[in-house]
């Protein structure tokens, strides 16, 4: 998809940094199985005869799962653990479970035919086992996790490490909270994200992240395996071991390699969602970035093919979008998280939605959200990326234009601005993590 836009008028183009993919990747990954941060080598924590359960994600997200579990499991097997004593656990959320050949996509038929693999659906309450409640600040978290996590020896997690706009960057503690948790877990830790000043795109350090990690320990997450993807979907680092700690590290390497540089905000900014194109609740991780590189009263082009449409399992959304900021955070904050009518993991979204929208005009340009959906999202629908161009230069005349091609994961930077997503914090949030790496 393509437009043309007045010369002289790009601000920034949303370049990531051509960051060199390791060597081996298989390589990198046995020798951080064998080295991890901040415990012991993954082959002294395992036991001949231990029943061990790897948690993956789902469809919505790209951790390079097919060639890392072979690796994964070739370990353990050489740890003494059998293939018979090893499961996998999808660990999706709130989203729905996966098809099938969805699965055999995911982690290649090698691995479909060798572990077992099960999958965590969250609407399930026989799956679900109630740990009680962990506290974090003033924040009450009942933990409703999978029961396979319990009756496991030994837990890891795998994933990726991108920016996110809740947990700050995902990966570490993710995987078991929202990934294999009951709804009014979820609902509690992402609501305390939804309900700060301001989003925590990139801010590790937040009620959120801190609520999901407590949540991981109480279930006893024991070792993650993570990676971190270029703009290219190359490995461009490997790291393990201790959730947080380890987290921690590649939270740093994301961040130099999804930073996006803004001099400034741009009047007008497009954004596509990729890579998290499936439906709305993905793609709005293209609108958040957006948010943080447009100036007040400017305009979003919003490109995203959302196929699945707007929601999954969250009928609730509708009526959340539709909410102003003001009145969806008064609404959320009178709702119990596990209050599944009201729907507070929906809330979340809602009221991201609702500072965009309330920030900046909303041009959407998609094959996949309807005409209503746009409607109630509050957004203007387009046929067109030229047609949205054109419409933005005429509400903004003379208007500067940025462009954020990987808006799904990236990390605006705003130069000289005295924000979370400035420069310097950005790099003070480099140093703290390199500082965790070398105490640990």
């Amino acid at each position: 998809m393509k437009a043309r836009i007045p010369a002289g008028r790009l601000l920034f183009d949303g370049k990531m940094k051509d960051l060199a993919p390791v060597g081996n990747p298989r390589e990198a990954i046995r020798r951080k199985l064998d080295n991890p941060t901040g415990c012991a080598a993954l082959r002294d924590l395992v036991s001949a005869g231990d029943k061990v359960l790897i948690l993956i994600e789902d469809n919505t997200r790209n951790t390079p799962l097919k060639m890392m579990l072979p690796v994964l499991l070739d370990y353990l097997e050489g740890c003494g653990v059998a293939s018979k004593h090893i499961e996998l656990l999808t660990a999706p959320g709130t989203h729905r479970v996966m098809t099938s050949q969805e699965i055999v996509d995911k982690v290649g038929q090698v691995v479909v035919d060798r572990v077992k693999i099960s999958q965590h659906d969250f609407r399930d309450k026989t799956q679900m086992v109630d740990l009680g409640v962990v506290e974090v600040g003033p924040s009450k978290i009942p933990v409703h996790v999978n029961r396979k996590a319990l009756e496991a020896d030994f837990v890891i997690g795998t994933g990726n490490i991108v920016p996110h706009s809740d947990a700050g960057f995902s990966g570490g503690a993710k995987i078991v909270q929202p990934g294999i948790c009951g709804f009014a877990t979820t609902a509690a830790t992402h609501v305390a994200a939804a309900l700060l000043d301001e989003i925590p795109l990139g801010v590790m350090d937040n009620p959120c992240r801190a609520g999901m990690e407590e949540v991981a320990r109480r279930v006893g997450l024991a070792f993650i395996v993570n990676t971190v993807l270029n703009h290219r979907g190359e490995i461009v680092g490997v790291v393990a071991g201790d959730f947080v700690k380890a987290q921690r590290e590649g939270a740093a390497i994301a961040t130099e390699a999804y930073g996006v540089d803004v001099p400034e905000p741009a009047d007008i900014v497009i954004v596509s969602s990729f890579p998290c194109d499936i439906d709305y609740w993905q793609a709005e991780k293209g609108l958040i970035s957006a948010y943080f590189a447009v100036k007040k009263g400017g305009c979003i082009i919003f490109v995203t093919p959302c196929p699945e449409g707007l929601e999954h399992n969250h009928p609730r959304l509708r009526d959340w979008l539709k909410l102003g900021y003001r009145e969806a955070c008064c609404l959320a904050r009178s709702t119990s998280p596990g209050d599944e009518t009201n729907d507070l993991v929906a809330a979340d979204l809602g009221i991201c939605n609702s500072r965009i929208r309330e920030k900046a005009s909303v041009l959407l340009v998609s094959d996949g959200l309807t005409g209503e959906d746009s409607a109630v999202l509050g957004y203007t629908k387009v046929e067109d990326l030229q047609e949205a161009v054109d419409t933005a230069l005429r509400r903004v005349p003379g208007g500067t234009i940025g462009v954020l091609p990987m808006g799904g994961v990236c990390l605006p930077v705003l130069e000289g601005v005295g924000s979370r997503t400035s420069k310097d914090n950005r790099d003070n949030r480099i140093k703290s993590a390199a500082i965790s790496k070398e105490s640990s």
